[in-house]
């Protein structure tokens, strides 16, 4: 048993499964740097729930380490490169997600920045791929135009980073870049305290639109940029990746009462 209850994860993404085995269902992913607080203990696997949002999972217990400290820079790049020495040349010894955080070593070069991985690996990357601003909250003109970086990144079931995310992870960390906690699924964040309903008539761009098979059954969410379009990350329409559709799309409209169609919708916006 673990004499401590927060680590941090060491993989770049790390599946969350269902039950303590591979052959188990995502249920969602931790990534790398996030904090997670160990439930249960049951020998190379470890539940967890993610301090950030309090979602749990069984991971590896390899996949841990304790947290660290020290100065942080944050990814803000798609994905970010750490190289063994400062020189592109000899490629990449690790490539993390958006968002993952790396403890800051040296910065005093005008383009490398020495960092020191979890596991106490000296690396360099790039001062273009990150930032040391860690609280500043995006404003939502700037959070619509951020979530239109990771266009045509991979839809994944239970993705939460961006080498692929499903829909919900994808909303939820574009409302966490302004400081805005929601829940892990798009049944609970439809139902999110800070969320009040609107019509289809009053949305804003940044506002959040939920799909399901009825009130009760949400499925899918998505966020309105204006102009009768979202973004949201689906699989589709032989599409599955994140891309931005139209309201009026047949797909997307309510319209449709087939089988497994997102007969119901409903709009949300912040109180």
């Amino acid at each position: 048993m673990f004499l401590l209850s927060l680590f941090c994860i060491l993989s770049p993404v790390q599946d969350m499964r269902e039950t303590a085995s591979t052959d188990a269902k995502v249920v969602s992913q931790t990534f790398y740097s996030e904090q997670v607080e160990v439930i249960e203990d049951a020998g190379d696997w470890v539940k967890v729930k993610t301090v950030i949002d309090q979602y749990e999972g069984w991971i590896k217990k390899i996949s841990l380490h304790p947290v660290k400290a020290g100065e942080m820079a944050k990814v803000t790049s798609v994905a970010a490169h750490l190289y063994h020495t400062n020189d592109t040349e000899y490629g990449p010894r690790l490539t993390l997600p958006f968002e993952s955080r790396i403890e800051v070593i040296d910065k005093s070069h005008p383009r490398w920045i020495k960092v020191r991985t979890i596991d106490d690996q000296m690396l360099f990357i790039q001062r273009g791929d990150v930032t040391f601003d860690l609280t500043t909250a995006l404003s939502r003109e700037e959070m619509i135009d951020l979530s239109k970086k990771f266009l045509h990144r991979p839809y994944t079931w239970g993705g939460r980073t961006s080498f692929g995310y499903d829909c919900s992870g994808f909303v939820q960390m574009l409302y966490r870049q302004m400081q805005i906690l929601l829940p892990r699924d798009s049944k609970d964040q439809a139902n999110y305290a800070g969320f009040k309903e609107v019509t289809e008539a009053e949305l804003r761009p940044g506002d959040t639109i939920y799909w399901g098979l009825d009130k009760e059954r949400i499925r899918h969410v998505g966020m309105y940029i204006g102009n009768n379009s979202f973004i949201h990350a689906s699989s589709r329409e032989n599409m599955p990746y994140i891309r931005i559709s139209k309201l009026t799309d047949s797909e997307w409209d309510g319209t449709d009462k087939g089988a497994g169609s997102y007969a119901y919708r409903t709009f949300r916006s912040l109180l």
